[in-house]
């Protein structure tokens, strides 16, 4: 990771708000990094950082045998339990012992990011997977605008994408950008790679390794060096486990350690500092339209976890369909800037219902929408009962084969955000 200057670190004991405290001083134009209290003195001292903030909640002190080693540093530290009523405190140290001067600002992060790709790529060439989420996109922008036709966008339809994806996340770029940009229709290799097999952790494994295969099949034909990719600050923190047990690991991203040890590539990550708000709002500054910028997010296995046990394409179709239906309804009804995620999984059970007059015996539609700040968390919305009413009779009337709608009203935890 690049250094950036008057760095302050926040050593977590243990704060289950880190990271609203973390993005809150960076509000403020002061870069804060966030460090497990495991972390050693050395790896701290690597970013050159002008002070240290010691967060620990009233129930979980600061052990001091683990302060010891930072005292030692001699940098300016103050000790704080978390809570966003602290911000003005830490901002005042910040500015008044730390010596910063309020110079992180998303503008000049563009213009320094940029300046960085250029001297690590050269006149070379640099090949990203786009997805059409907000991260892929907000990197392809950075690297075009640094090195342009040096970049070639590597597009795989996976089969499992949402209703006219393809075609929208091709036009927004052909529209915006004048970028290479390579579109490859996988759907029938993962589809058939995916027949029968039920298990989610399985299903995973399979999308991925013919992902990776797939990708790079295209991205050799294009010779390039370097591999864009849409790493963001939370995706390191959450695969960092905070005591130095394994298990103390939120999630384990795949972009962060998850690549084959032998490949030929030399990363280029331009966002990885950046938490989703950040990345979001560099997005707009580079002219990335609000329909991509402020979609909600969409799982790297796309709806292949939205459809629980075996992918047949027919029950996909269904899928497919009841997610377009949801989206259309939250988008008519203004609820769609409201909700961080709003979607419809397919559930492979059937029930008896009526459907033009006439006994039915077919599929179940769920709907799930949540709130979040992280994704770590996430609270469940109460969307109106008429804009539900609307969506169910829509998806029952619209959707061949299902004849009944459900709505997940389970928070995380204990449930997960994705149903697989």
């Amino acid at each position: 990771m690049k250094q950036t200057p008057e760095t302050v670190i926040l050593l977590n004991f243990g704060c289950k708000d880190i990271q609203k405290f973390a993005r809150a001083i960076r509000d403020r134009h002061i870069y804060t990094m966030v460090m497990p209290y495991t972390v050693p003195a050395e790896r701290v001292m690597q970013e050159s950082p002008v002070g240290l903030i010691v967060c620990a909640d009233k129930e979980v002190p600061a052990r001091p045998e683990a302060r010891a080693k930072f005292d030692a540093l001699k940098l300016p530290t103050l000790d704080l339990s978390t809570g966003l009523g602290e911000v003005d405190a830490a901002v005042r140290f910040c500015r008044e012992k730390c010596g910063c001067t309020g110079r992180w600002t998303l503008e000049n992060f563009i213009d320094e990011a940029v300046a960085d790709i250029r001297n690590q790529v050269g006149d070379r060439k640099v090949v990203l997977g786009l997805s059409g989420g907000v991260d892929s996109s907000v990197v392809a922008a950075l690297i075009h605008k640094a090195v342009g036709k040096q970049l070639t966008c590597v597009f795989v339809n996976h089969g499992l994408l949402r209703k006219n994806e393809p075609e929208m996340v091709q036009e927004i770029f052909a529209r915006n950008f004048d970028m290479n940009l390579c579109y490859v229709d996988a759907s029938d290799r993962f589809l058939d790679k995916l027949k029968g097999v039920s298990d989610p952790e399985q299903k995973r494994k399979v999308i991925g390794k013919e992902f990776i295969e797939v990708f790079a099949e295209a991205a050799a034909k294009v010779d390039a060096p370097f591999l864009g990719q849409g790493t963001i600050y939370p995706d390191i923190l959450e695969s960092i486990p905070l005591d130095g047990n394994p298990n103390g690991v939120i999630k384990s991203h795949h972009n962060v350690g998850g690549l084959p040890k032998n490949m030929k590539f030399k990363l280029v990550e331009p966002v990885e500092r950046l938490f989703k708000d950040e990345v979001r709002a560099v997005g707009r500054m580079l002219g990335l339209p609000s329909e991509l910028i402020d979609r909600h997010p969409f799982p790297g296995p796309s709806l292949g976890v939205r459809h629980v046990g075996a992918i047949e394409r027919n029950t996909l179709a269904m899928l497919r369909e009841a997610d377009a239906i949801v989206t259309e309804e939250l988008i008519k009804a203004g609820w769609y800037h409201k909700t961080w995620q709003t979607f419809a999984i397919f559930v492979p059970v059937k029930t008896v219902g009526i459907k033009n007059q006439q006994r039915s015996y077919e599929y179940v539609i769920a709907i799930r929408s949540i709130n979040s700040v992280d994704a770590v968390t996430a609270q469940v919305v109460r969307l109106p009962w008429e804009l539900l009413e609307t969506m169910m009779e829509r998806i029952v009337r619209e959707v061949d084969g299902v004849n009944r709608v459900v709505y997940d009203i389970t928070a995380k935890p204990p449930g997960t955000i994705e149903w697989e």
